[in-house]
Protein backbone atom coordinates (compact mmCIF):
# COMPACT_ATOMS: atom_id res chain seq x y z
CA UNK A 1 0.00 0.00 0.00
CA UNK A 2 2.89 2.38 0.76
CA UNK A 3 4.37 1.67 -2.70
CA UNK A 4 1.05 2.44 -4.38
CA UNK A 5 0.65 5.66 -2.45
CA UNK A 6 4.26 6.68 -3.24
CA UNK A 7 3.67 6.05 -6.95
CA UNK A 8 0.50 8.11 -6.94
CA UNK A 9 2.29 10.96 -5.15
CA UNK A 10 5.17 10.84 -7.65
CA UNK A 11 2.74 11.02 -10.57
CA UNK A 12 0.96 14.00 -9.07
CA UNK A 13 4.29 15.78 -8.49
CA UNK A 14 5.47 15.09 -12.03
CA UNK A 15 2.26 16.38 -13.59
CA UNK A 16 2.28 19.55 -11.56
CA UNK A 17 5.93 20.39 -12.45
CA UNK A 18 6.17 23.62 -14.57
CA UNK A 19 8.24 21.96 -17.29
CA UNK A 20 5.71 19.19 -17.60
CA UNK A 21 2.85 21.64 -17.85
CA UNK A 22 4.73 23.61 -20.51
CA UNK A 23 5.49 20.44 -22.44
CA UNK A 24 1.85 19.42 -22.46
CA UNK A 25 0.53 22.83 -23.48
CA UNK A 26 3.29 24.01 -25.85
CA UNK A 27 5.06 20.90 -27.06
CA UNK A 28 4.88 20.33 -30.83
CA UNK A 29 5.70 17.58 -33.16
CA UNK A 30 6.45 14.02 -32.25
CA UNK A 31 8.15 14.84 -28.94
CA UNK A 32 5.17 16.84 -27.80
CA UNK A 33 2.82 13.99 -28.72
CA UNK A 34 5.05 11.40 -27.01
CA UNK A 35 5.31 13.49 -23.85
CA UNK A 36 1.59 14.10 -23.82
CA UNK A 37 0.83 10.40 -24.26
CA UNK A 38 3.36 9.41 -21.60
CA UNK A 39 2.02 11.83 -19.02
CA UNK A 40 -1.57 10.91 -19.83
CA UNK A 41 -0.67 7.26 -19.29
CA UNK A 42 1.04 8.03 -16.01
CA UNK A 43 -1.92 10.09 -14.89
CA UNK A 44 -4.33 7.27 -15.72
CA UNK A 45 -2.08 4.76 -13.95
CA UNK A 46 -1.78 7.02 -10.92
CA UNK A 47 -5.54 7.43 -10.70
CA UNK A 48 -5.99 3.65 -10.96
CA UNK A 49 -3.42 2.95 -8.23
CA UNK A 50 -4.93 5.60 -5.97
CA UNK A 51 -8.36 4.08 -6.51
CA UNK A 52 -7.03 0.62 -5.56
CA UNK A 53 -5.38 2.05 -2.45
CA UNK A 54 -8.54 3.83 -1.35
CA UNK A 55 -10.70 0.76 -1.99
CA UNK A 56 -8.33 -1.42 0.04
CA UNK A 57 -8.21 1.11 2.85
CA UNK A 58 -12.01 1.35 3.07
CA UNK A 59 -12.24 -2.47 3.02
CA UNK A 60 -9.81 -2.75 5.92
CA UNK A 61 -11.73 -0.14 7.90
CA UNK A 62 -15.01 -1.95 7.28
CA UNK A 63 -13.51 -5.31 8.30
CA UNK A 64 -11.99 -3.77 11.43
CA UNK A 65 -15.36 -2.28 12.39
CA UNK A 66 -17.10 -5.63 11.89
CA UNK A 67 -14.41 -7.32 14.03
CA UNK A 68 -14.75 -4.70 16.78
CA UNK A 69 -18.54 -5.07 16.81
CA UNK A 70 -18.23 -8.86 17.09
CA UNK A 71 -15.72 -8.56 19.96
CA UNK A 72 -18.03 -6.16 21.80
CA UNK A 73 -21.00 -8.53 21.45
CA UNK A 74 -18.99 -11.53 22.64
CA UNK A 75 -17.54 -9.57 25.56
CA UNK A 76 -20.99 -8.39 26.64
CA UNK A 77 -22.33 -11.93 26.49
CA UNK A 78 -19.64 -13.52 28.67
CA UNK A 79 -19.53 -10.53 31.02
CA UNK A 80 -23.26 -10.93 31.71
CA UNK A 81 -22.73 -14.62 32.52
CA UNK A 82 -19.75 -13.95 34.77
CA UNK A 83 -21.32 -11.01 36.61
CA UNK A 84 -24.32 -13.15 37.54
CA UNK A 85 -22.04 -15.96 38.71
CA UNK A 86 -19.68 -13.70 40.68
CA UNK A 87 -22.36 -11.65 42.39
CA UNK A 88 -24.34 -14.72 43.43
CA UNK A 89 -21.09 -16.12 44.87
CA UNK A 90 -20.58 -12.83 46.74
CA UNK A 91 -24.09 -13.10 48.20
CA UNK A 92 -23.32 -16.63 49.40
CA UNK A 93 -20.05 -15.43 50.96
CA UNK A 94 -21.88 -12.59 52.74
CA UNK A 95 -24.25 -15.15 54.29
CA UNK A 96 -21.28 -17.07 55.69
CA UNK A 97 -19.65 -13.85 56.92
CA UNK A 98 -22.82 -13.15 58.94
CA UNK A 99 -23.03 -16.67 60.37
CA UNK A 100 -22.17 -16.60 64.08
CA UNK A 101 -23.27 -20.21 64.46
CA UNK A 102 -25.55 -21.72 67.07
CA UNK A 103 -25.04 -23.98 70.07
CA UNK A 104 -25.66 -27.60 69.32
CA UNK A 105 -26.60 -29.88 72.20
CA UNK A 106 -26.06 -33.63 72.11
CA UNK A 107 -26.84 -36.02 74.98
CA UNK A 108 -23.90 -36.71 77.28
CA UNK A 109 -21.66 -34.31 75.35
CA UNK A 110 -20.58 -30.74 75.82
CA UNK A 111 -22.54 -28.16 73.85
CA UNK A 112 -20.69 -26.86 70.79
CA UNK A 113 -21.18 -23.92 68.50
CA UNK A 114 -21.70 -25.07 64.93
CA UNK A 115 -22.15 -23.15 61.69
CA UNK A 116 -25.62 -22.71 60.21
CA UNK A 117 -24.54 -22.00 56.62
CA UNK A 118 -22.12 -24.00 54.50
CA UNK A 119 -19.14 -22.31 52.88
CA UNK A 120 -19.90 -21.58 49.19
CA UNK A 121 -18.96 -24.34 46.78
CA UNK A 122 -16.18 -23.55 44.26
CA UNK A 123 -17.17 -21.42 41.31
CA UNK A 124 -17.99 -23.59 38.31
CA UNK A 125 -16.79 -21.82 35.19
CA UNK A 126 -17.73 -24.82 33.03
CA UNK A 127 -21.24 -23.40 32.84
CA UNK A 128 -19.94 -20.24 31.15
CA UNK A 129 -20.55 -20.56 27.41
CA UNK A 130 -19.13 -17.20 26.30
CA UNK A 131 -15.75 -16.69 24.66
CA UNK A 132 -13.11 -16.03 27.35
CA UNK A 133 -10.75 -14.68 24.67
CA UNK A 134 -12.92 -11.59 24.34
CA UNK A 135 -11.84 -10.46 27.83
CA UNK A 136 -8.58 -8.65 28.66
CA UNK A 137 -5.95 -11.22 29.63
CA UNK A 138 -5.34 -9.80 33.11
CA UNK A 139 -9.04 -9.77 34.01
CA UNK A 140 -9.54 -13.29 32.68
CA UNK A 141 -6.63 -14.54 34.81
CA UNK A 142 -7.90 -12.87 37.98
CA UNK A 143 -11.35 -14.40 37.57
CA UNK A 144 -9.90 -17.84 36.88
CA UNK A 145 -7.73 -17.47 39.97
CA UNK A 146 -10.72 -17.42 42.36
CA UNK A 147 -10.93 -21.22 42.85
CA UNK A 148 -7.25 -21.23 43.85
CA UNK A 149 -7.91 -18.47 46.37
CA UNK A 150 -10.79 -20.53 47.76
CA UNK A 151 -8.44 -23.46 48.35
CA UNK A 152 -6.18 -21.17 50.37
CA UNK A 153 -9.20 -19.89 52.31
CA UNK A 154 -10.32 -23.43 53.16
CA UNK A 155 -6.87 -24.28 54.50
CA UNK A 156 -7.01 -21.22 56.77
CA UNK A 157 -10.46 -22.26 58.01
CA UNK A 158 -9.30 -25.80 58.69
CA UNK A 159 -6.37 -24.40 60.67
CA UNK A 160 -8.84 -22.30 62.66
CA UNK A 161 -10.81 -25.44 63.47
CA UNK A 162 -7.70 -27.27 64.62
CA UNK A 163 -6.75 -24.40 66.93
CA UNK A 164 -10.14 -23.76 68.53
CA UNK A 165 -12.07 -25.66 71.17
CA UNK A 166 -15.69 -26.09 72.20
CA UNK A 167 -18.01 -24.64 73.02
CA UNK A 168 -17.26 -21.41 71.15
CA UNK A 169 -14.80 -22.47 68.45
CA UNK A 170 -13.68 -18.85 68.37
CA UNK A 171 -10.73 -19.16 65.97
CA UNK A 172 -12.73 -21.31 63.60
CA UNK A 173 -15.58 -18.81 63.25
CA UNK A 174 -13.13 -15.92 63.05
CA UNK A 175 -11.26 -17.58 60.16
CA UNK A 176 -14.50 -18.57 58.47
CA UNK A 177 -15.98 -15.09 58.53
CA UNK A 178 -12.73 -13.42 57.53
CA UNK A 179 -12.01 -15.70 54.58
CA UNK A 180 -15.57 -15.64 53.27
CA UNK A 181 -15.57 -11.82 53.40
CA UNK A 182 -12.27 -11.67 51.57
CA UNK A 183 -13.50 -14.02 48.84
CA UNK A 184 -16.87 -12.29 48.48
CA UNK A 185 -15.36 -8.81 48.19
CA UNK A 186 -12.90 -10.10 45.59
CA UNK A 187 -15.80 -11.45 43.54
CA UNK A 188 -17.65 -8.11 43.81
CA UNK A 189 -14.56 -6.22 42.67
CA UNK A 190 -14.14 -8.44 39.60
CA UNK A 191 -17.84 -8.13 38.74
CA UNK A 192 -17.48 -4.35 39.01
CA UNK A 193 -14.55 -4.42 36.56
CA UNK A 194 -16.67 -6.42 34.10
CA UNK A 195 -19.54 -3.95 34.44
CA UNK A 196 -17.19 -1.05 33.80
CA UNK A 197 -15.60 -2.81 30.81
CA UNK A 198 -18.99 -3.32 29.13
CA UNK A 199 -20.55 -0.05 30.34
CA UNK A 200 -23.24 -1.89 32.31
CA UNK A 201 -25.21 -0.39 35.23
CA UNK A 202 -23.68 -0.50 38.70
CA UNK A 203 -24.27 -3.41 41.04
CA UNK A 204 -26.98 -3.33 43.69
CA UNK A 205 -24.86 -5.23 46.22
CA UNK A 206 -24.05 -2.02 48.12
CA UNK A 207 -27.43 -0.29 48.09
CA UNK A 208 -28.11 -0.58 51.81
CA UNK A 209 -26.27 -1.21 55.07
CA UNK A 210 -27.37 -4.85 54.90
CA UNK A 211 -26.35 -5.47 51.32
CA UNK A 212 -23.59 -8.01 50.69
CA UNK A 213 -20.73 -5.55 50.20
CA UNK A 214 -21.12 -3.40 53.36
CA UNK A 215 -21.81 -6.52 55.46
CA UNK A 216 -18.55 -8.14 54.37
CA UNK A 217 -16.61 -4.90 54.69
CA UNK A 218 -17.70 -4.57 58.33
CA UNK A 219 -16.68 -8.16 59.06
CA UNK A 220 -13.33 -7.75 57.31
CA UNK A 221 -12.49 -4.56 59.20
CA UNK A 222 -13.51 -6.10 62.52
CA UNK A 223 -11.43 -9.23 61.96
CA UNK A 224 -8.38 -7.26 60.85
CA UNK A 225 -8.66 -5.07 63.92
CA UNK A 226 -8.90 -8.14 66.13
CA UNK A 227 -5.83 -9.68 64.50
CA UNK A 228 -3.77 -6.54 65.03
CA UNK A 229 -4.67 -6.28 68.73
Amino acid sequence: MEDIQATADSVATAISHPVTVQLITQGTGIWGNVATGLITGLLAGGITLTGIWLTHRFTLQRERQVSDDKLERERLFIATELITLLEQYAEDCAAVASDDGELFYEPNRQAERVSKISFPVPLNFETVSGDWRSLPADLMYRIRELPVMRNEAMRAIEDGWENSWPPDREYYFSARQYESSRMGLKAIHLARLLRRLCKLPRSRLNKSAWSAQPVMLRVLRHERKQRRS
